[in-house]
């Protein structure tokens, strides 16, 4: 009895110690450059199920009395939780707004998908993503996905039909490369500079593979404040439909066959370790950029990445703050889509500026949510 006792407390223990090395390198992982060493960022994408089961670990080892088991896993948590307050923010409450509203403004971030009815359960013949956005009434939208061309967004169907509105609301507005587009309160300057647009904007040909998109727009407030505004759109993993329905057929926990897994681990494996290495390239550009930019900055967006990952570590660096953190509670996913709920939409902050609120509307047609935040000008 003895050596049973013995043999389930060191099996206890070998799965403590396992689920502490899966959850370190989880929530550490991002920083590893993927281009270097791919395996871990496939963990930190997996960040809020392993520190889930890990909660669940540590729970059966107190039920079942398992003191080391425990302690092991509980210092792992603990020595995780930076990590963890990044996806599971804990913020009861939000700070007050201002007086006066020439001292706050909202900015918007939504990848549009065209505008194209992705809920293949609604129908949109008006586009309830375009209506969704002038209802919030936000100061500055950065959409994503605006249009496949270098067309004006907004004579694209079924946005044009709603030109009248987007001219009265947002008098400022633009669309210079077919991904990226601006709906302004305020007037704004498009940044220029040869080695941005030779380095990190996409060319115009929407059949490039090379897929960064960036812009850059120096917004002018009533205060007279002015705050550059990037919206960005990286890498994306790229699958084909047959590789989301294989997705699918797994998540349901259908029986699988070896040929399947197979599949999986080629195909889907394959290319997010492909777009991990792509994006790491492209944060690296984008943090480039940061590092010359003034000091009221946002950056916000789709980065097809989740928090922790090498990507968001890079473009975050040590000076830019997460609104979702700073203002949210509880973990929440912005892509939509495929079973694939993961939170790959962020707003990046920096300089005299204080994230007041934060959130994610399940709102629109679109495979993505938006991301919507209220800041206060000279709340630092």
């Amino acid at each position: 009895m003895k050596r049973l006792s013995t043999i389930w407390s060191t099996l206890c223990t070998v799965i403590a110690l396992a689920t502490a090395l899966l959850l370190a390198t989880a929530a550490y992982g991002g920083y590893i450059d993927p281009r270097s060493w791919t395996p871990p960022a496939f963990a930190v994408m997996a960040f809020p199920v392993i520190a889930t089961a890990a909660a669940l670990v540590l729970a059966l080892s107190v039920l079942l009395r398992q003191w080391r088991s425990a302690i092991i896993v509980a210092a792992a948590l603990a020595a995780t939780w930076p990590a963890t307050n990044v996806h599971f923010p804990m913020n009861l409450s939000t700070p007050p707004l201002p007086a006066s509203q020439d001292s706050t403004f909202t900015v918007l971030t939504m990848n549009v998908s065209g505008f194209i009815n992705r809920m293949r359960h609604k129908t949109d013949p008006t586009s309830s993503t375009m209506r969704f956005i002038l209802e919030q009434n936000a100061d500055v939208v950065i959409t994503q996905e605006t249009a496949l061309g270098p067309l004006d967004f907004t004579r694209t169907e079924p946005v044009k039909s709603m030109r009248q509105r987007i001219d009265s609301l947002y008098p400022y507005h633009s669309h210079g490369y077919h991904d990226i587009a601006i709906l302004s309160k305020h007037p704004y300057t498009v940044l220029e500079d040869t080695t941005l647009k030779q380095g990190w904007m996409s060319p115009d040909n929407i059949h490039n593979e090379y897929h960064f998109y960036a812009k850059a727009f120096d917004v002018t407030l009533p205060a007279g404040t002015a705050v550059r505004i990037i919206g960005v759109h990286m890498q994306s993993i790229g699958l084909s439909g047959n590789d989301k329905e294989l997705y699918k057929q797994l998540t349901r926990m259908e029986k699988g066959t070896r040929s399947q897994m197979s599949e999986v681990r080629h195909s889907l494996m394959g290319k997010v370790a492909s777009a991990c290495r792509r994006r790491a390239a492209e944060a690296q550009q984008l943090r480039t950029i940061l590092d010359q930019s003034p000091e009221n900055t946002i950056v916000c967006g789709d980065f097809n990445d989740t928090p922790l990952s090498f990507t968001y570590r890079t473009v975050r660096g040590n000076d830019m703050r997460d609104a979702w953190q700073d203002c949210a509670f509880w973990p929440t996913y912005t892509f939509n889509a495929d079973r694939l709920y993961f939170h790959i939409d962020h707003m990046l902050y920096r300089g005299n500026l204080q994230a007041l609120k934060s959130e994610s509307p399940r709102a629109g047609s679109s495979d993505h949510y938006p991301i919507i935040t209220t800041f206060a000008i000279g709340g630092k």
